[in-house]
């Protein structure tokens, strides 16, 4: 299926690019716009199209039953659908694919029986759930707790999965357990008062990482494993920051920007930086690891600027808002730029 490999991989970066520059308009930047660019579905575009293509794309590649890939190209086929005006069986595109994921996540959980593909299974889940919620009511405030809740509980089932290389007692693994629960409740009743129950769990989970995931092994290492650390490390204090501001009272019509996007750039792109040199070249089947000092600016640049955003959403500064929602796209479009040059590079050295 490695040719399928080559249809869906570019349209997920293409979903990218688009999903990017609809946000800088949408955001206020004024730049060339035709009738089929979606610039109302940014959202869906990067969690779904581009996110959720990935994710998927990730799980199917090693997958024994080759009729997994039909998950991954309806979800990748989400994107000519948003081009073409056609939003509705984009979602419905999405949603379909999203219940091939659950069946891919919990056929791997009761295969290999790991604590970390349980959770990620769990997760599949609330992504259904969110692309049901969004079909039904096109509502990205109404679907943002489904996708929070894949994306929290995939990354953590991911990073618990790699925590066998390391000692974690039976008492980290259930403290893990209670802030994941923590979360899952509270998120059903936060419209009826849980927020800083919701926040709480977000700090715990993230202090939770720090202190067991393998960031503290990768930062005393060099090239890039330290790379790793940093971006795995900057990710989680942004997890802690997602929980910090969903505790504050919605009264700044901008805070649900900062809450949306502290979590999907400062947490959720950040893992993406943390892990492109790794999943890229593992789908490619390419047997290398792309690493540049130059890796460091883009990551810097990225949080740098996202620091920028929520301080303009904090203050109700436009401009400051403004600029640091165009340099989160453009920061992490040349990180991926610069990860894929280098693969392209190494091939060619290879030939």
């Amino acid at each position: 299926m490695r040719n399928v490999l080559y249809i869906v991989m570019p349209l997920a970066f293409i979903a990218m690019v688009v999903g990017i520059y609809c946000g800088i308009i949408r955001i206020g930047q004024p730049l060339p716009s035709g009738a089929y660019l979606p610039i109302a579905h940014h959202g869906v575009l990067m969690a779904g199209s581009f996110l959720g293509t990935l994710i998927c794309l990730e799980r199917v590649a090693t997958f024994p039953d080759k009729r997994a890939w039909i998950t991954v190209i309806l979800m990748a086929l989400s994107l000519p659908l948003f081009i073409f005006n056609q939003a509705q069986y984009g979602v419905l595109c999405l949603l379909t694919g999203s219940i091939g994921y659950c069946w891919i996540s919990f056929s791997n959980y009761r295969k290999f029986r790991l604590k970390g593909d349980l959770i990620m299974a769990i997760g599949s889940v609330f992504q259904l759930v969110a692309y049901i919620i969004f079909f039904m009511t096109f509502s990205y405030p109404r679907a943002f707790a489904g996708w929070l809740l894949f994306l929290v509980l995939t990354i953590v089932g991911e990073r618990l999965n790699l925590t066998r290389f390391l000692p974690v007692s039976k008492k980290a693994f259930y403290e893990a357990c209670f802030w994941i629960g923590l979360l899952l409740v509270s998120s059903f009743l936060y419209h009826l008062g849980s927020r800083m129950v919701v926040g709480a769990s977000m700090i715990g989970l993230a202090v939770w990482l720090l202190r067991y995931d393998i960031v503290r092994v990768n930062l005393k290492q060099e090239g890039h494993y330290h790379f790793l650390g940093l971006a795995l490390m900057l990710a989680y204090l942004w997890l802690a920051v997602t929980g910090g501001l969903s505790m504050l009272e919605m009264g700044n019509p901008y805070l649900y920007d900062a809450v949306l996007h502290s979590f999907f750039v400062g947490f959720v792109l950040a893992m993406i930086l943390a892990h492109a040199p790794i999943i890229f070249p593992g789908l490619l089947g390419i047997q290398t690891t792309p690493f540049h000092p130059v890796m460091y600016l883009w990551l810097a640049g990225l949080h740098a600027s996202l620091v920028i955003r929520i301080y303009g959403d904090m203050t109700e500064n436009f401009e400051l808002r403004k600029l640091g929602g165009i340099y989160n796209g453009v920061f992490f479009l040349l990180y991926i730029l610069t990860v894929l040059g280098l693969i392209i590079q190494f091939k060619r050295n290879k030939q």
